[in-house]
């Protein structure tokens, strides 16, 4: 049995977002199978630190804005840094916005909202989810 790990990704939708890429052609410019990717995506596996990279430079992305890890705020010094790491959620989030409204319109925006409608549980996307509910009122 394998155990889900507590780094989680931004996989699917940073691939939506840079063309629709496909499994498959992530997979082949990092060197891995599909079926890895699929892996990665789900939790399932965690990457090394080097595929890490490397998926990052293929969805044209810095690496915190592919994976994220859990950060407990246990002193005064960790919560400045779940602070700093919230403030580079919203970064993420603004690029996310951004991508959206130029999809406006286009036939695979309602997937793309679809795959970002997803990640609204997280507490860095509510700028998403308002972006999304704009979107289904058009």
């Amino acid at each position: 049995m394998v155990k889900a790990t507590k780094v989680t990704n931004s996989i699917r939708p940073l691939r939506f977002a840079e063309g629709e890429m496909t499994q498959a052609e992530l997979a082949g410019h990092i060197g891995v199978t599909r079926q890895t990717v699929i892996a990665i995506e789900k939790g399932r596996y965690s990457p090394s630190l080097e595929m890490a990279f490397r998926i990052a430079h293929a969805l044209g992305v810095p690496l915190d804005d592919v994976f994220q890890y859990p950060v407990a705020a246990t002193s005064q010094g960790d919560e400045h840094m779940a602070e700093d790491r919230a403030a580079g959620h919203s970064q993420r989030t603004g690029r996310f916005v951004d991508e959206i409204r130029k999809l406006r319109g286009r036939p695979d925006t309602e997937r793309l909202v679809g795959e970002i409608d997803k990640l609204k549980d997280r507490p860095d996307t509510k700028r998403l989810a308002d972006e999304i509910a704009k979107l289904k009122e058009q």
